[in-house]
């Protein structure tokens, strides 16, 4: 995929001129050139669609825009005013097409870098989603040098190389035209097309020794290093699963060299906003200006007390103590420790976890111990964990009437080990990766009444529930129960990087700081502000958009669409909470083949054991929460697992 994307500092710079300038320049010099316009607002007749110019040079360069919208204005804006919703992914293949098929590609912009083109994409993302050099043209006048100077650091801040500037309608006898010139060769080292006002000929004719000297293949990303060298999640090094190249993400999407892929995944829970917030970027680079990183031992700080005290008031309010720590499966080991040395000043006996079976609570030894040992990931190391107590896995879904009958036995095996049981954890509501399990409420409530009964302490995993997931901000809400301890991660930072937290009542923070304790652990990267900066941004937008109406209507959208796979004779079940929607098929899929088929339906959705299931991030669109259903429907429907 070879080519530029033609961009400008404003919108009556000349891209068009300049566009149709290079694109004669190349085939002057035989090469094979196309140029488009993905999208042209502005539209009244078909006088004024600007790609006639491009047929002016080459009568065969007729190539019609994707969205030709009236309003002269944003493409967003123009859409709205013609009663059009532009998909952002549709412009994505309509200009892939053209990359894939000929050697260069020339894709004119619509306005500036920054023009929106949906509410939450702009020119910008489009840029960066096809991955292309680009080519700045600026309208040499007075007052260029200051949207120049902002266009190119924005550009080179995003990861967009610029292959030239092209400085269009200059006067070389005018004095600022010329002190521009110099003043640019000063703040660039790249090419400068300098192009006075002239015709679609001449200005080829000082286009051609860029259009001769530069070279347009895109780097791709070593593949073959990638197979040899790197180990992906559960994956084996001597036949890895497929791996496809990522180049950027921008809200629903994910950018790789296969084209613009609809999410369906959230990058495993974590991305509840999408990709690449502008908002959450933004205190991102403010916190790394200031103080990307300091030690917490001796030190705090005003990101980790203003997130704290934002959780604090999300939180029952029994949970008051906050140890920040790295990643999920850190968040358990932590919580396992609170409890162990909670009994180990109240009750020393009790050095047993209990928990039940279908749970999943991470990679690391601690959580790997409390996971379900034999239908989970972690079965290889039965026999150097430790040994955990398992209770039946909860047979009652979530929404269904319940009875008794399997908390009688879950009860007999907890009392019988009371004296050695220091804590029960659970995943509230929500089996995760354990089998994508939703459970009734009233487990629950039995855990906490059983706890309290043999003096054991009660945590509830949420690194996959918190932050609104299941529709409330926390499962334990959701449940009504509240534990003793709490471990939160995934969408604490919205995907923006890895952060999770510990939150314990004062009663374990006391007991386990009795005579002189302290809490033993102390990550060099606890309480790192700019995860806390992002972390505190990540809720402010959550709690901002109204999730809970957000996760509603996502919930319903699920519910409705993925009911048509209850029809095929394989599925099992179909089932729904919040923003996670699961169909369970007869038979394990063979993930490989299932991803090459979705990856071709542009979506990513990643399936594990018999579950193909969705988890969109909060602001998905209707449509967009449509086309991940219909591809697993259709995925099922063509036997592609």
């Amino acid at each position: 995929m070879s080519g530029f994307f033609i961009t400008a500092t404003n919108t009556d710079a000349g891209k068009t001129f300049v566009t149709a300038a290079l694109l004669k320049a190349f085939l002057d010099l035989k090469r094979d050139c196309v140029a488009i316009k993905p999208i042209q607002s502005g539209f009244n007749d078909p006088n004024s669609i600007d790609t006639k110019i491009y047929k002016s040079v080459n009568p065969k360069n007729d190539f019609a825009p994707k969205y030709l919208l009236k309003k002269p204005t944003s493409p967003h804006y123009a859409a709205l005013c013609d009663g059009v919703e532009i998909d952002f992914g549709e412009v994505l293949n309509y200009c892939g097409e053209f990359l894939e098929n000929h050697e260069i590609s020339l894709i004119e912009g619509a306005g500036g870098i920054y023009v929106p083109i949906t509410p939450n994409l702009t020119m910008l993302d489009l840029i960066k989603a096809l991955n292309l050099e680009t080519i700045l043209v600026c309208k040499n006048e007075l007052g260029m040098l200051n949207h120049a100077l902002l266009s190119i650091e924005a550009l080179q801040n995003s990861g967009v190389k610029i292959a030239a500037i092209v400085l269009n309608l200059s006067d070389e006898n005018d004095e600022i035209c010329a002190s521009n010139v110099e003043f640019l060769k000063t703040k660039f080292d790249g090419e400068i097309c300098v192009l006075p006002k002239c015709e679609i000929a001449k200005a080829a004719q000082i286009l051609a020794k860029f259009a001769k000297n530069h070279k347009t293949k895109t780097e791709k990303i070593d593949l073959n290093f990638d197979r040899e060298h790197l180990w992906h999640p559960y994956t084996s090094a001597l036949s890895p699963l497929k791996s496809y190249a990522a180049t950027g993400a921008k809200g629903s999407y994910i950018f790789t060299e296969n084209g613009a892929l609809l999410d369906g995944m959230s990058s495993w829970w974590c991305a509840c906003l999408g990709y690449a917030n502008d908002e959450i970027k933004a205190a991102a680079t403010a916190q790394l200006n200031q103080m990307p990183h300091i030690m917490f031992g001796g030190l705090t700080h005003a990101p980790a007390v203003n997130l704290g005290k934002k959780l604090l008031s999300l939180l029952p309010s029994s949970l008051s103590q906050i140890f920040y720590c790295d990643s999920g499966s850190v968040s358990v080991e932590v919580a396992l420790k609170m409890a162990f040395q909670y009994q180990q000043n109240r009750n020393p006996s009790k050095t047993k976890i209990a928990t039940i079976r279908g749970g999943y609570h991470g990679d690391t030894f601690g959580a790997m111990g409390i996971c379900d040992p034999v239908n989970g990931m972690h079965h290889l190391f039965s026999g150097i964990l430790q040994e955990a107590i398992f209770l039946e896995k909860p047979e009652i879904p979530y929404g269904s009437e319940f009875n008794d009958a399997q908390i009688s036995k879950m009860r007999e095996t907890l009392l019988a080990n009371r004296d050695k049981i220091a804590a029960i954890i659970v995943e509230p509501l929500v089996q995760g990766a354990g089998g994508m399990w939703f459970y009734h409420e009233n487990y629950l409530k039995f855990f906490r009444e059983i706890a309290d009964e043999m003096d054991a302490l009660l945590i509830f995993d949420e690194v996959a529930t918190g932050f609104g997931r299941t529709g409330e901000m926390f499962a334990c809400t959701k449940s009504g129960v509240t534990p003793d301890i709490i471990t939160l991660g995934k969408a604490l930072t919205a995907g923006t990087m890895s952060f999770a937290c510990v939150v314990a009542s004062k009663k374990v923070a006391n007991m386990v700081s009795l005579n002189g304790g302290v809490l033993m652990h102390g990550p060099t990267f606890m309480a790192n502000p700019l995860a806390c900066a992002v972390a505190l941004k990540s809720i402010e937008l959550i709690e901002r958009i109204n999730f809970r109406e957000k996760v509603a209507k996502i919930e319903e959208i699920l519910r409705r669409e993925l009911a048509v796979c209850a029809q095929f004779s394989e599925v099992c079940d179909v089932r729904v909470m919040g923003a996670i929607g699961v169909v369970e098929i007869s038979q394990n899929v063979n993930v490989e083949k299932i991803q090459e088929f979705f990856v071709k339906m542009g979506v990513f959705i990643r399936p594990f054991g018999r579950n193909i299931y969705v988890m969109p991030h909060f602001t998905a669109s209707e449509a967009e929460l449509k086309t991940l259903c219909a591809a697993i429907a259709q995925a099922i429907e063509k036997k592609a697992y």
